[in-house]
């Protein structure tokens, strides 16, 4: 599917665009982009495995893409000294959904990676611990071994893929106080619009996840 490579061009400006961004060396900072490039790195690879048709580990990254993010954003927007220093001495965290709240709360964005997270919490978990979502997806209907995935699931999930990186290099942009790279940023945001997002929904969905 087509939007599968819109995914891919976007990730090979996202990667060139994030060796731009060096970010002071506190322990605090080092913690958080480095969870960011995990984060990027799960996109990249859900594309590829997507790329290839494995959708079985490209969903089963999905959870893991979902967690680190919202535990990097955390960190970045919300926790205090003494949070941070708690998950680097323990790596104990809050819950997904208890972060994603607090995350929303804090910046007045709008709940949408709450609302993905609610949505697909349960669903995620059968994909990533070996449960029957995915294995339900990887037989035909006339009992073939192949992925069996719709083209709407295809789409959405490189939509996720799309939003997330996307939302990972604002990150990336504000930790590294770089403001030449934000008209860069917009753009992306608008090509992300144009294929991703319906005319009802995108700005809703970009303006929000920005903030």
């Amino acid at each position: 599917m087509e939007c599968i490579f819109k995914v891919r061009e976007q990730l090979e400006k996202i990667w060139e665009l994030s060796e731009s961004c060096s970010v002071s060396g506190t322990r605090r900072n080092r913690l958080i982009t480095s969870m960011l490039f995990v984060s990027l790195n799960h996109c990249d690879a859900i594309q590829l495995l997507s790329q290839k048709k494995n959708f079985a580990s490209s969903y089963a990254l999905l959870r893991p893409l979902f967690e680190t993010t919202f535990r990097a954003i955390w960190l970045h927007r919300c926790a205090d000294d003494n949070q941070v220093a708690k998950c680097i001495e323990t790596d104990d965290w809050k819950s997904a959904w208890k972060l994603v709240q607090e995350i929303e709360s804090h910046t007045g964005n709008a709940p949408i990676f709450s609302k993905m997270w609610e949505e697909l919490r349960d669903f995620m978990h059968s994909f990533t611990h070996g449960g029957i979502q995915n294995a339900a997806r990887q037989i035909s209907d006339d009992n073939f071994i192949t992925p069996s995935l719709s083209d709407d699931e295809i789409f959405q999930l490189m939509q996720k893929v799309g939003l997330f990186s996307w939302t990972i290099l604002g990150e990336l942009i504000d930790l590294a106080e770089n403001e030449d790279l934000i008209p860069i940023y917009e753009e992306l945001g608008h090509t992300l619009q144009g294929w991703a997002f319906n005319k009802s929904s995108k700005k809703d969905v970009l303006t929000h996840a920005s903030s």
